[in-house]
């Protein structure tokens, strides 16, 4: 169940992460197609870009943040390592946790026009998904331990039963019924114990029938 997990797991995340890489690349070329231009019309631009349901895009452009939302997704939202790496001119991307909801957040730098284009895509779904299948992983593994074990407890007390068998009957031993003996069952393993058992049986039997002819013979 936890190899399940942790496979689904990876394989959704990678195919988040190349999704939002692709996206973020083409929108980070749009932006700085936008970028040459005098007058920016910062809100239709990062309303213009196309981002999934939920997805929050940035841009740093000389040193001034402007976001979609702001109060929600901002500059604040973005960590400052991964802030410093793309300023750095490297593109990078980061999971993390912002207002206790999963982001996938990518940085792509565009050096032509001194900016930055962020987007922070929200991982809630993803998280969701995980979890109903961390949920269904573990109660499958319960009712198969359960079962199991149930399983394997009549087994073992069939595979025991000749114990059993073999234990009343050294009881009956001990109580004075010398011809006591125990069947074979055709199982080589048993056989071979039953045919023991029954041989220690008969020679103690016989040594206690020479000891009282002997004791008869004498009186």
């Amino acid at each position: 169940s936890l190899m399940t997990w942790w496979l689904t797991r990876e394989n959704l995340l990678k195919q988040r992460d190349d999704t939002a890489v692709s996206r973020v690349l083409s929108n980070a070329v749009t932006v700085s197609g936008d970028l040459q231009g005098q007058n920016i019309a910062w809100e239709r631009l990062l309303s213009s870009l196309p981002t999934p349901e939920g997805a929050q895009p940035v841009i740093l452009y000389k040193d001034e943040w402007h976001a979609k939302n702001a109060v929600e997704f901002g500059q604040d939202a973005i960590p400052a390592s991964l802030r410093a790496a793309v300023e750095a001119g490297q593109p990078s991307t980061m999971r993390y946790s912002h207002d206790g909801l999963p982001y996938l957040t990518v940085g792509v730098p565009i050096p032509a026009a001194q900016a930055a284009y962020f987007e922070g895509v929200p991982l809630e779904e993803v998280q969701k998904t995980l979890d109903g299948l961390a949920i269904s992983l573990l109660g499958a593994a319960a009712l198969t331990t359960l079962a199991g074990g149930l399983i394997g407890y009549l087994v073992s007390g069939r595979a025991l039963l000749p114990l059993a068998d073999v234990r009343d009957a050294a009881e009956a031993i001990t109580q004075g019924n010398l011809d006591t003996r125990l069947v074979m069952s055709g199982d080589p393993d048993l056989d071979a114990l039953s045919g023991s058992f029954n041989d220690m049986a008969q020679a103690l039997q016989d040594r206690l029938e020479r000891d009282a002819r002997f004791a008869s013979e004498v009186s």
